[in-house]
């Protein structure tokens, strides 16, 4: 599995009994849902590592000190004013009393830790206010012709020089419209330039100012590699964008080895998050809020997305279609494995469910998962469509035995993402309604003989599972020589009204047999077309 082979390359490449590992986003908007991939990425590796005995600190930054360069469209327009300014000063949309950036921050962390993660926050405007990035600060404004070329020769790009350190104007309180003009080893020079940046205006002012304790900040490379020595990193993760050759990742390692000497902490390139093919911004307001994930997801569903592909693989999320009902059926199989429950037959077979034992490890969000009785998602979906189904007596035919406190906790969960699902995303052909009276429906006559030797089959036993049906089902059309496409379409027309619907035989044996048998008869007697 994907997380232990991570494990134990850190554990051979960083022998160290003691880890950091670091996560970082800039709350300029709505966090969006491919940032939790990072979040549960880190918190996995976290775990492996400290059920190795390892000592692990986990740690999550909001860069909060980085200008605010557009708006997102769901932030009202008076917001332009901001623009410029570091997030951190840059007032809730909310209209509270917190800032833009712990706006938006403390509700990406409340949606982490809906997913069992606990990463440390911390709030790089903190770290420059208080001091701790003033030794880089001072190296990198010493050094900046080396950090300039640097940038220059890795990322293969001549462009115009682009200064290591921002100032914040003292006079309209902007950062990303500064220019430093000079350093006399105390105070910088610089300008606040009105035509710096296309997404803010400058207010043209000229001044000199220290460069410590909040009155600038490093850019953004620059920070990332300055962070790493300051908080100690051994292990971070990133993006597929910052980790392609002469990116980011690839400048800030060379600044940090070359300028700051520290090794580049162990790095992680995992792949985009998408939701309906599409990649998502957070400075844009652009894909599915991190928020609604939660909403759509039960917390162990939404880390089993995220786990159960390879870090390299990208995820193309979409809600509607097959995707929650696969996801589950996915999920399911993992906690069979997990509890020991399937058996390989061969050695291949035994590897593959050791992964899907370990990918039920690492999804679940917190402490040990009860074993329990798992209905079946598609299932539990269409017995909540049958207001006259007892579904926890169909649970208990399924298992077999008596549901468990356990069982009923699960099942009820998975009712009300069924209810959920139904409501919002699931597509036509699992959403019906058993009709009370036998629709207007046209039937030939292979039809009406399929259903009138279906209704003497079902008479004749008490009790059917859903398998037995479902073969009863396909027994009666192979004798009658119907194709199955007319004989399913027969018995969804003659209780939905539509020509599809779910799984016949579970589908009927789950209604009540003399309303069954008395449909099924009415149909194969009525007339061969319309209205009766």
């Amino acid at each position: 599995m994907w997380v232990d082979v991570i494990v134990e390359d850190v554990l051979r490449m960083r022998p160290t009994t003691q880890h950091v590992i670091n996560d970082a986003k800039s709350p300029s908007g709505p966090i969006h849902v491919g940032s939790l991939r990072g979040v549960i990425l880190h918190d996995c590796v976290a775990r492996g590592l400290q059920a190795k005995n390892h000592s692990v600190t986990f740690l999550f930054g909001f860069d909060d000190y980085d200008p605010l360069d557009s708006r997102p469209a769901a932030v009202p327009v008076e917001f332009d004013r901001y623009l410029g300014m570091p997030l951190s000063d840059v007032p809730s949309p909310d209209g509270g009393g917190g800032s833009y950036a712990r706006h938006y921050g403390l509700g990406f962390e409340r949606v982490w830790k809906t997913l069992g993660a606990h990463p440390d926050v911390y709030w790089t405007s903190e770290m420059y206010k208080s001091g701790q990035f003033n030794d880089a600060i001072t190296l990198a404004l010493d050094r900046a012709d080396e950090l300039i070329q640097i940038d220059r020769e890795i990322s293969g790009s001549q462009k115009a020089e682009r200064h290591p350190v921002q100032l914040i104007c003292e006079s309209c309180g902007r950062i990303g419209t500064t220019v430093v003009t000079g350093w006399d080893g105390r105070q910088v020079s610089y300008e606040c330039r009105p035509d710096k940046v296309a997404w803010a205006q400058g207010c043209g002012h000229h001044g000199r100012r220290s460069p410590l304790n909040g009155g600038s900040k490093l850019q953004y490379v620059v920070e990332w590699a300055a962070k790493w020595k300051i908080l100690g990193v051994t292990i971070e993760g990133a993006g597929k964008d910052h980790m392609t050759k002469g990116g980011s990742h690839d400048r800030a390692s060379a600044m940090v080895e070359r300028v700051f000497r520290y090794q580049t902490p162990y790095p992680i390139p995992y792949e985009w998050f998408l939701v309906g093919g599409r990649k998502m911004s957070t400075s844009k307001g652009v894909g599915l809020p991190a928020a609604e994930l939660v909403d759509i997801l039960r917390p162990e569903l939404a880390r089993f997305l995220m786990v159960r592909p390879h870090y390299r693989q990208q995820i193309n999320f979409d809600p509607g279609g097959e995707t929650i009902p696969t996801l589950y059926d996915e999920y399911d199989r993992a906690a069979a494995a997990y509890a020991g429950d399937l058996e390989a037959k061969t050695p291949a077979e035994a590897d593959l469910l050791r992964d899907h034992a370990r990918t039920f490890y690492y999804s679940h969000a917190e402490g040990e998962s009860p074993r329990c009785f798992r209905m079946r998602f598609a299932k539990v979906a269409y017995l909540m469509q049958m207001p006259t189904v007892d579904i926890e007596r169909e649970a208990e035919r399924d298992k077999g035995a008596p549901l468990t406190d356990a069982d009923r906790v699960e099942l009820r969960q998975r009712m009300n993402d069924a209810r959920r699902w139904l409501q919002t995303y699931a597509p036509d052909q699992y959403r019906f309604q058993v009709q009370s009276r036998l629709p207007d429906i046209s039937l030939d006559d292979a039809q009406r003989a399929f259903l009138g030797r279906l209704a003497e089959a079902v008479r004749g036993r008490p009790v059917w599972t859903g398998e037995e049906l479902h073969e009863q089902i396909h027994a009666l059309k192979n004798q009658l020589g119907l194709p199955p496409k007319q004989a399913f379409s027969a018995i969804y027309l003659t209780f939905l009204g539509k020509p599809s619907g779910p799984q016949a035989g579970w589908f009927l044996a789950a209604l009540d047999r003399d309303f069954v048998v008395s449909r099924l008869q009415e149909a194969a007697g009525a007339m061969r077309a319309g209205p009766r």
